[in-house]
């Protein structure tokens, strides 16, 4: 396989997006703060990379469960069986997930409490079971991708501002925790649509392997106004997130009503009239987009 290809088996741009994520919390986010933080840069790599590792398994254990239904939702990114034989991808993700939960206990030993290395257990499980089970099943599966969005998120919490946290502190430390709490929010709810997107955009292959999605048990149209509603709750949430902040920086107000509000607005227009496979592919895009746009207000705080 080349390295060309090996990237995008493992979906390289949203590893980016995760990186890019824990580097701005880590880097921008709590020194705004001054939040009291844990690990230093050598171990906060080690958490990167033990989550980036994990992340890389799941894609490729997706894969190989997913070869009827992607030969014919998407032919062209097929690898399993295509660019790498099944034996090979299944070593592979036996490899990176068993390095990412090493790792992962690793650092949970570091911090001096062993038992936060259930969470990485607990995305590796889920992880799995997603990928052999519940990507079938109608809304548990996109659930499930975007509650993981929301750990990769607080696991910087877990592992770098908790074990800093002490009675002197912990009022600020909570400030933040909340915070990132309500990113990680914004992050679940457009992980969700996106999923959804996905499953209207893949409902043809997802046939031929009996799933039980929402397009599929509901049907295309009642889909797309359940991905309304959806929108509109995230934008009535946004703009109870922002409104506070036009009295105390006007920035951060105009720059989510304009680049977040304003988008997700046209993402419902375009909702309601899109059609075509390619035109839900090109939802999905923009739906990424607006995550990184909402992700990189942290400069703004």
């Amino acid at each position: 396989m080349r390295i060309k290809d090996f990237l995008n088996f493992i979906r390289w741009k949203n590893i980016l997006m995760l990186i890019l994520i824990q580097v701005l919390i880590k880097y921008v986010l709590f020194p705004k703060f001054d939040t009291y933080i844990f690990l230093d840069d050598f171990h906060f790599i080690i958490l990167i990379l033990s989550t980036i590792l994990i992340a890389a398994s799941g894609y490729i254990i997706n894969d190989i469960y997913d070869i009827k239904a992607d030969a014919v939702n998407k032919p062209e990114k097929l690898y399993v069986g295509n660019k790498i034989s099944l034996k090979k991808a299944n070593n592979l993700y036996f490899i990176l997930n068993f390095s990412g939960l090493l790792l992962g206990l690793y650092l949970s030993y570091h911090i001096k409490n062993i038992s936060f290395f259930i969470v990485y257990i607990i995305i590796s499980f889920l992880l799995y079971r997603y990928a052999i089970y519940f990507k079938k099943k109608f809304l548990i599966g996109n659930l499930i991708v975007s509650f993981l969005i929301i750990l990769s998120v607080i696991i910087i919490a877990i592992f770098d501002l908790v074990p800093a946290t002490n009675d002197y502190n912990q009022n600020d430390q909570l400030i933040v925790f909340v915070l990132l709490i309500k990113i990680a929010s914004f992050a679940f709810i457009l992980t969700l649509l996106r999923e959804i997107l996905k499953d209207i955009e893949d409902i043809e292959g997802d046939k031929k392997v009996n799933a039980q999605t929402i397009p599929i048990s509901l049907g295309i149209e009642k889909t797309k106004y359940i991905v309304i509603f959806i929108t509109i709750a995230l934008l009535v949430g946004l703009l109870f997130f922002t409104l506070p902040y036009y009295e105390t920086n006007k920035i951060i107000f105009y720059y989510l009503l304009i680049l977040v509000a304003l988008p997700l607005l046209y993402f419902i227009l375009k909702v309601r009239s899109s059609k075509a496979k390619k035109e839900y592919h090109k939802l999905s895009n923009l739906l990424k987009i607006i995550m990184l746009i909402g992700i990189l207000s942290i400069f703004l705080f």
